[in-house]
């Protein structure tokens, strides 16, 4: 087989980063407007690397770097996103070789831990060769909704000093930097409403072929709140991932379990990996696909 070769991303691979997510992904894959927004307008900073073979891009993937609250210290911690392999070249370990690349460039920017939710395809590597520990799968909530005309994005920006959710146990930092960043600032539409501290954001996506709400963000445990969210959203459904200290407020508004999970596996880079489920603090916008 010839040999690949891996490379730091350059604007010029772009359409080609564009295209191989567009041909995984389909209609969930991420636009140019999306594309520039998540790379290019991180606070904390991102990684991003292409694999060519015979001077064509074959594989991509990239790292989004954050601030968390990891055993209650804020440090900087590297999430796995976005990243695929062309048909053509699968099995030659682009991915692997990849994830090694930006794990290494994550450890010299001082991240504490890499993490990751993982997909079927994914998940063998992150825990074979790569090295990767499980710490458990999230599950997520959902609840019918009836059918109304979507509300207009908001924005409505937050203005908050410090973390809106500084009492959680491992966590992403919200303060409105990244906030604004994540959710106001997204061209994928957020809407956000908010009370005395609380807030809800809720997204929009196709979840299994069904127009579908996102509780992409949560925090400040208002059932008032919620309830406003879950009156804003549009779709036939709803979904949110609950805190297992939530679930009888979710409960109450109609959320019951659902069968999908997100299946949450991390490494360490310096010092160690907490493995406790109930350590980790995420909600749907936490990740790179809701």
């Amino acid at each position: 087989m010839a040999p690949y070769e891996l490379a730091t991303y350059e604007r010029g691979d772009r359409e080609a980063y564009l295209g191989l997510l567009g041909e995984a992904w389909s209609d969930r894959a991420m636009s140019g407007e999306e594309f520039d927004w998540w790379f290019g307008g991180n606070p904390a900073g991102s990684l991003m690397s292409v694999a060519r073979l015979d001077g064509r891009v074959v594989g991509v993937a990239a790292h989004s770097l954050a601030r968390m609250v990891l055993g209650g210290a804020e440090r900087v911690v590297s999430f796995s996103v976005h990243a695929t392999t062309h048909e053509s070249a699968r099995g030659r370990g682009i991915f692997a070789a990849l994830e090694r690349k930006h794990e290494h460039e994550a450890q010299e920017r001082g991240a504490a831990v890499v993490l990751a939710f993982a997909s079927a395809p994914t998940a063998p590597i992150f825990l074979g060769p790569l090295g990767w520990m499980e710490i458990g799968r999230l599950r997520v909530w959902a609840r019918p909704l009836l059918s109304q005309a979507p509300g207009p994005a908001t924005g409505v920006r937050f203005e908050q000093a410090g973390d809106a959710a500084a009492d959680w146990p491992n966590h992403v930092v919200r303060d409105a930097e990244y906030l604004n960043w994540r959710f106001v600032d997204s061209p994928r539409g957020y809407r956000v409403v908010g009370a005395d501290g609380a807030y809800a954001v809720v997204g929009k996506t196709r979840y299994r072929r069904i127009e579908t709400a996102v509780l992409a963000d949560f925090a400040g445990g208002s059932k008032d709140v919620l309830r406003r969210a879950v009156s804003i959203a549009d779709g036939r459904a709803m979904i949110a991932l609950p805190a297992p200290e939530q679930r009888r407020l979710f409960l109450s508004l109609g959320f019951v379990p659902a069968p999908h999970t997100l299946h949450l596996m991390g490494k360490p880079l310096a010092g160690k990996l907490d493995l406790a489920p109930a350590a980790w603090r995420f909600t749907l916008g936490d990740t790179d696909f809701w």
